[in-house]
């Protein structure tokens, strides 16, 4: 059992039951009770600095409202490191029901060529394919050509590189964006929800942030952004040749295509490239889950 001054854990598992706990969760009262937590997990600074084979499984429930104060008072490398390793678990997370999707996609589109489908199948495959806008509406016809533009959409993004944005786009977890929505990728948004710049370019709209109720959705909603916009499908056509041709979907290469991702342009993906290779982040594209127990994580402000 992971022990962290003054902060309440809570065991959440189902009655009756020898399995192991569903989850474990803390109410944690400060950035280094989260430290500890991590570091008791064996997920240490050096240890993520150095290279692992296994991320262990942790979600932040939100960005504590401390945080912005907090990280102005701790050496920087410590500030980044635990970012770096909170945001590496979720992505990692967020990747893995991506991967889950790819490979039932990939059964589907193979059973497609030999025979009929379930109605089952059809309706998760019209679904799949209205969530990554490849149809409007789930009757429209899937026809071979957006079926392999479906297979195209549905895959990952290195984590090196979702890190790297995260960073950027969020001045390490501390923007004003992601302490009050947990935005952590500069997603824009036209809702009532969305958060209002301060200085609010009124010819582009009434504009905003998007917000989100944890981290996690920030990320997920980022990589579906990725996945689905027309401003990334050189992103997109890149990550299917380096499929085609057996290679590592890597960070360093797929940043080179997101110039459109910033009015910066080409000053973006070198400060992404600067990111990835000052943190030695390039070792997170072959990273994997562990298989603990997710680890939730919970500030109490």
């Amino acid at each position: 059992m992971l022990l962290a001054a003054g902060c309440e854990s809570h065991v959440h598992k189902e009655k009756k039951t020898l399995e192991e706990p569903k989850f474990i969760r803390y109410t944690v009262k400060s950035y280094q009770q989260t430290m500890q937590i991590l570091n008791n997990l064996g997920y240490t600074q050096e240890r993520f600095k150095k290279g692992m084979k296994k991320i262990p499984r942790v979600e932040l429930t939100r960005i504590s409202s401390r945080w912005s104060n907090e990280s102005k008072n701790i050496p920087i490398e410590e500030k980044k490191s635990l970012f770096l390793r909170l945001l590496a678990s979720g992505a990692l997370q967020a990747l893995e029901e991506i991967k889950e999707e790819r490979t039932r996609l990939l059964d589907i589109l193979q059973k497609i060529s030999k025979a009929p489908i379930s109605r089952k199948e059809s309706h998760w495959l019209r679904k799949l394919a209205k969530k990554y806008k490849v149809i409007k509406k789930r009757s429209d016809i899937l026809t071979p050509e957006k079926l392999e533009e479906l297979k195209k959409r549905v895959d990952i993004v290195p984590p090196s590189l979702i890190l790297a944005q995260g960073a950027v786009e969020s001045g390490w977890g501390t923007s004003r964006f992601a302490i009050r929505g947990n935005a952590l990728f500069g997603q824009w948004s036209f809702s009532k929800t969305a958060l209002k710049p301060k200085e609010q370019r009124r010819q582009l709209g009434n504009y905003g942030l998007a917000t989100f109720k944890t981290p996690l959705d920030s990320i997920r909603s980022y990589l579906l952004n990725l996945n689905t916009h027309p401003a990334y499908r050189s992103f997109r056509n890149l990550r299917k040749k380096l499929r085609d041709e057996g290679k590592l979907l890597s960070g360093p290469v797929l940043a080179e295509t997101l110039e459109s991702y910033s009015e910066r342009g080409k000053d973006y993906i070198d400060e992404l490239l600067s990111v990835i290779r000052i943190n030695n982040l390039a070792w997170l594209d072959r990273a994997k889950l562990g298989d603990n127990s997710p680890i939730i994580i919970h500030p109490d402000a």
